[in-house]
């Protein structure tokens, strides 16, 4: 059966199962197309055979279709089916919240275009895909709201953080019933942020003024660039949002972190901590009630104080060693109640230009390593993981999740998903972004997908999409 007719193949059936839940028809209804054998079966009158009801008056508002049978239409759908079955109208859609893809793989946000003249925002309506693992396919969707912005998260429950190179910055979640659209304080209220300067004679006169933690010398970048690097990880303390939920973020110029909490009168992103040495994040997450931070040089951090709104937050140390060996990437996330800490290794390919010391070659991802902090003991400490169970790790420029293969359809255990957060380092090189594969921890093997080449350039980074993980 295709797929752009299972809804109405699925319909008819529906419809006849349901005898008292349809309204009955009108006496003025008119004669009876069917044999009148199905309506005799079902000791059907004309006025209540929904076999004529269907065939003869295609008239009816299927906008009004009860929701129970909205249900189970949804529940027969996989992931594109249900992308389209919530685009046909707002009463449709409103059966399309995170409960509905509780069974799905998360998806792949991908642009369309992979052209090297694309940039890092959907530059209209038409460029925004979903790429699903369970049939290698992407499937082109219409969300304007996307438009000319930068996804620069994916968070818990569905909901997108967008940027725009206007200083604005959005939650926008495109599966919500109703259209949920937040405002957050803008680009220029980041703490990185020390305002704008007008050049002449460039083709960007606008230029932000950015300054790094703790320096205090000034730097000047375009509004696209900001739009594109300023936010480099954001993590949210719950998918519900509430005048407690707060979101914090690492902020691209010296990779220090800020947070904003919803309600009250806070209209700025706050530094979450005052400390000069805390710089140089790479990862966030929120577990048991606190944001968790880790550095590049692996070593963790909470942050304490949030709970008073009356007295400055602060970092506190949680283990000082760093995870075995030193990586290039480090992820933090929360996965069966334990809190992780991911390693990622890639390689550089092709040859090496001497002469070039700044030199970007393409890059490959070539493992992981996995280590949970042991709290409860001296000083806590690491624990390297060798097996994750049922569990899969999904990482990347997304807040990083784990979920579990037995609830999840297709999900392998034990396995690390992971995209490419690594591209934007090499975009003037003219490749990035084509980083993804899924790791086996078992035996160490990666299974690519989508993206083949090595020396592709992929703009934006795809992010990963999950709208049934809540928080």
């Amino acid at each position: 059966m295709e797929k752009g007719n299972r809804l109405n193949k699925l319909s008819l059936p529906l419809l006849r199962v349901c005898d008292n839940k349809i309204q009955k028809r009108k006496s003025s209804s008119p004669p009876c197309v069917c044999d009148g054998m199905e309506r005799d079966r079902m000791k059907m009158s004309k006025r209540n055979c929904y076999i004529c009801a269907f065939e003869t008056d295609r008239m009816r508002n299927w906008s009004t279709l009860p929701s129970h049978l909205l249900d189970l239409i949804a529940e027969c759908l996989d992931l594109p089916d249900l992308l389209r079955f919530g685009f046909v109208c707002q009463t449709w859609k409103s059966v399309c919240g995170p409960l509905q893809f509780r069974n799905h793989l998360p998806w792949l946000i991908v642009p369309i275009k992979n052209a090297a003249s694309n940039t890092m925002t959907f530059d209209d309506k038409d460029n925004v895909g979903f790429f699903s693992l369970c049939d290698d396919k992407i499937y082109k969707a219409e969300i304007p709201e996307l438009s000319n912005r930068r996804i620069c998260a994916s968070l818990p429950g569905g909901w997108l953080m967008t940027v725009h190179e206007n200083s604005e910055i959005q939650l926008f979640h495109p599966f919500s019933p109703k259209l949920s659209l937040i405002h957050l304080p803008p680009l220029m209220e980041l703490p990185c942020v020390l305002g704008t300067i007008k050049k002449e004679g460039v083709a960007s006169p606008l230029y932000y003024i950015i300054t790094k933690f703790g320096s205090p010398e000034p730097l000047f970048f375009p509004p696209a660039y900001v739009r594109d690097h300023c936010i480099h990880k954001v993590a949210m303390s719950s998918s519900l949002i509430t005048s407690d939920t707060i979101i914090m973020i690492i902020q691209d110029a010296g990779h220090s972190m800020a947070f904003y909490r919803f309600g009250g009168n806070q209209e700025k992103w706050v530094p979450a901590t005052q400390n000069q040495n805390h710089y140089n994040f790479q990862d966030i997450t929120y577990h048991s009630g606190k944001f968790y931070a880790v550095h590049s040089n692996g070593y963790v951090i909470a942050i304490q104080g949030l709970d008073d709104t009356e007295t400055l937050p602060y970092g506190e140390q949680v283990i000082s060693q760093h995870p075995g060996d030193l990586a290039p990437r480090y992820y933090i996330l929360e996965s069966s109640g334990d809190l992780l800490v991911v390693l990622r290794y890639s390689v550089n390919l092709g040859e090496k230009d001497p002469n070039d010391m700044l030199q970007v070659r393409p890059f490959k991802t070539v493992g992981f390593k996995v280590f949970k902090i042991e709290f409860g003991v001296p000083d806590n400490k690491w624990v390297q993981i060798h097996n994750l169970g049922d569990r899969s790790l999904f990482l990347g420029y997304n807040s990083s999740f784990s979920l579990s293969s037995t609830h999840f359809s297709g999900c392998k255990p034990n396995h690390v998903y992971f995209t490419d957060d690594l591209g934007h380092c090499c975009y003037s090189e003219g490749h990035g972004g084509h980083d993804l594969g899924i790791f086996n921890l078992e035996d160490g093997g990666i299974e690519s997908f989508l993206y083949p080449s090595n020396t592709l350039l992929v703009t934006p980074p795809p992010i990963w999409f999950a709208p049934n993980i809540v928080s």
